[in-house]
C-alpha cells in the first residue's frame, strides 16, 4: 500500500514536473510567438514608414482627384490667357499694318500731289514757249506759199495731225516741243504726186503742224474725253 501510495506519489510528481514543464515549454512558446509577431510588426512598421500608404483610403484617391482637376483647370486657363494674348498681338500687329498702309497712303498722295503740280508747271511754262518765234504760229493765207494751189490741203493735214499730237503731249504731262514728234520731222503726211511742189507742201503743212499742236497742248481736256480723241 505505502509502496502504491509512493508510486502514486511518483506518478503525481511525474505528473506535476510533467504539467510544469508543459507549462514552462508553453510559456517559451508563447514568448517566442510573442517575439515573432513584435518582429512581424516591426518589419511592418519599417516597411510603412519606407513607403508610407495613401491617407484615408477613398480620401486618397479623391485627393488624387482633386489635383487632377485642378492641374486640368490651370492648364484650360493658361491656355485662354495664351489665346487672348496671341488675339492681342494680332490685333496690334494688325492696327500697326493698317497705320503703315494709311501712312504710305498718304506719302504717294502726297508724292502723286507733287507730281501732278510740277508738271502743271512745266507744261504751264513751255505752253508760254510758243510765243518764241522758234514756234511762231501763223493763220493760213495762201499768198504766204506763192499762191499754191495744195497749200490749204497741206496745212489742214498738218493742223490736224498738230492738234492730236498737242493734245496728247499736254495729257501726258509732256514737254511743249512740236519739233519732237516724227509728223513734223517728215512735214509730207497726206502728200500726193500730183500736188507737185513737195518743198512747198512740207511748209504749209508745218505751219499747219505747229498752229494745231498749239491748239491741242493749251486745251488738251478738251480734246481728250474718257482717253479718246475727240475735235
Amino acid at each position: 500500500s505505502s509502496g502504491r501510495h509512493g508510486g502514486g506519489e511518483s506518478r503525481g510528481s511525474r505528473s506535476s514536473s510533467s504539467s510544469s514543464g508543459s507549462s514552462g515549454s508553453w510559456h517559451r512558446s508563447s514568448r517566442s510567438s510573442d517575439s515573432s509577431s513584435g518582429r512581424e510588426r516591426g518589419n511592418r512598421t519599417r516597411s510603412s514608414d519606407n513607403n508610407p500608404p495613401p491617407s484615408g483610403g477613398n480620401s486618397g484617391s479623391t485627393s488624387g482627384a482633386g489635383t487632377f482637376t485642378g492641374s486640368s483647370h490651370h492648364r484650360g486657363r493658361d491656355r485662354d490667357r495664351d489665346r487672348d494674348r496671341d488675339r492681342d498681338r494680332n490685333r496690334d500687329r494688325d492696327r500697326d499694318r493698317d497705320r503703315d498702309r494709311d501712312r504710305e497712303g498718304h506719302r504717294n498722295a502726297g508724292h502723286n500731289r507733287d507730281h501732278d503740280r510740277d508738271r502743271d508747271r512745266n507744261r504751264d511754262h513751255d505752253r508760254d514757249r510758243y510765243r518764241d518765234n522758234r514756234y511762231r504760229t501763223r493763220i493760213y493765207q495762201s499768198s504766204n506759199y506763192g499762191s499754191y494751189g495744195y497749200s490749204s490741203n497741206a496745212y489742214e493735214r498738218g493742223y490736224q495731225d498738230g492738234l492730236y499730237t498737242g493734245a496728247n503731249d499736254g495729257r501726258r504731262g509732256q514737254s511743249y516741243d512740236p519739233e519732237r514728234s516724227h509728223f513734223y520731222k517728215h512735214g509730207d503726211f497726206g502728200f500726193l504726186s500730183f500736188f507737185g511742189f513737195r518743198d512747198t507742201y512740207k511748209e504749209a503743212y508745218r505751219d499747219g503742224f505747229l498752229r494745231g499742236y498749239e491748239e491741242g497742248f493749251r486745251n488738251y481736256q478738251r480734246y481728250f474725253i474718257g482717253g479718246s480723241f475727240h475735235r
